[in-house]
């Protein structure tokens, strides 16, 4: 059965193959004559392109996975692990403060309101 499947697949791909090339032809009477060298030529900047995009993210990746692992190892460090918790501290009461003060204000707005 399988042997089978495979024989009918590949004439359905050589049907299909003969079937393109005559369609090829056809258009190649009514088409402009550098359609498709035109078409192949912008295929290929474009493959170009994006190779070089996927280089640059390629390097991007591995430059920040680099940065983490030296961050990770850097606190390693007492003194480094703490000057880094201090400023997270400080970011953190700042916010809570922030907060606090907005909720005053509701409060205050909410009283003067009565």
């Amino acid at each position: 059965m399988n042997k089978f499947m495979k024989f009918i697949g590949i004439a359905a791909l050589m049907t299909g193959i003969t079937t393109g090339a005559t369609a090829q032809e056809q258009t190649k009477e009514t088409e402009k004559p550098g359609f498709f060298k035109q078409a192949f030529r912008d295929m290929k900047e474009s493959a170009k392109r994006q190779r070089e995009i996927d280089k640059a993210n390629f390097k991007a990746q591995k430059m920040e996975t680099k940065a983490f692992y030296e961050e990770q190892k850097a606190m390693r460090n007492p003194e480094v692990r703490k000057g880094v918790q201090e400023k997270e501290y400080q970011k953190q009461m700042s916010e809570a403060k922030a907060r606090q003060e907005a909720a005053q204000k509701r409060i205050d707005e909410a009283k003067g309101k009565k």
